[in-house]
Formats: structure tokens, C-alpha cells, sequence
């Protein structure tokens, strides 16, 4: 579902983009660094042929991170209802990739962790995204290569910013 927004959206804004004349809105750097970032998501998300949705992969990720943790909180965290990160943690739980418990302090309340084949999934998934990064940028200029390598902290800033506001 995602991936078809993010094709919308990237789609519309090259078309969007391509009409636009001058100094509109739809020229400014916001613009660009989000249909960048849109086509990077897309392409690294088409290189690897694991079986997880982008909800699914993110909510991995995010136990990975939080484990154990409270499928209401990972909920919150994840910016989606509890009832939808149920069905993200049942498929996931279907596919061996998560273990449930009870919660040591209320026993009515399951908390997740990432199980051994859900650590192999991360990890496969990542390594692929990597190396399809690698094999790009190493088919750019060594000039273009040091932009994006100095671009990096700004980036990485930009990412915090986004995520403080989210979280707020």
C-alpha cells in the first residue's frame, strides 16, 4: 500500500514538476529531496525479493529496536492503530518471524519479540538494501560520490528533525 502511495505521489510530482516553470513551490528543494527519496525507497524496495509489506518490515524493525515491547506502544510508535498493528503482528507471528508473551506485569496484555528467523529477515533485507546502494553509488563519479558522503550528517540531522516532530 505504501509502495502504490509512494508511486502516486512520485509519479504526480515528476509530472507536476516537469510542468512547473520558474521558482513555483513545486521546484523547491523540499520537493525534489522527497521524489528523490520516494524513488530511492521504491528502487531498494523492488531489489529485494523478501515476502514482508512495508508495515511489516517496518514493525520488525521497530521490535528489533524496542524489544520486548507492548503492541500498543509499538502501535504508537509506528503511528497506526491497535488494531491494525494486531494484524501486522499476526501475519508476522504466522510467519514465524515474531514471538508473543504475556506482559510479566498484566498478563492480559501481550508484549513481541523479534524471533531467530525475523533477526535472518532484518538482516537479509538490509544487507541487500546496502549492497543495491553500493553497486549505485559506485557507478557515480568520485565527485558525486564526495557530495553525497559530505551530504551525509545533514541528512542524517533532516532525519532527526522529522522524527522529533513526528514523535511530538
Amino acid at each position: 500500500m505504501l509502495t502504490k502511495y509512494t508511486e502516486s505521489m512520485t509519479a504526480s510530482n515528476e509530472t507536476t514538476l516537469k510542468a512547473s516553470k520558474g521558482s513555483s513551490p513545486e521546484s523547491s528543494p523540499a520537493v525534489s529531496l522527497r521524489v528523490a527519496v520516494a524513488r530511492i525507497y521504491r528502487a531498494l524496495r523492488n531489489s529485494s525479493d523478501y515476502n514482508l509489506t512495508p508495515s511489516q518490515a517496518s514493525a520488525l524493525a521497530r521490535i528489533e529496536q524496542s524489544e520486548p515491547v507492548r503492541i500498543g506502544v509499538l502501535a504508537h510508535l509506528e503511528g497506526i492503530t491497535p488494531a491494525s498493528m494486531s494484524k501486522i503482528i499476526d501475519s508476522m507471528s504466522d510467519q514465524d518471524f515474531i514471538v508473543r508473551e504475556p506482559d510479566p506485569l498484566d498478563g492480559r496484555v501481550s508484549m513481541v519479540r523479534i524471533a531467530p528467523s525475523g533477526r535472518e529477515m532484518i538482516h537479509e533485507i538490509r544487507s541487500k538494501s546496502t549492497r543495491a546502494l553500493e553497486d549505485a553509488l559506485s557507478s557515480l563519479s568520485a565527485r558525486e560520490q564526495s557530495i553525497i558522503h559530505s551530504s551525509l550528517p545533514v541528512l542524517e540531522k533532516l532525519a532527526e528533525v522529522l522524527q522529533t516532530r513526528q514523535d511530538s
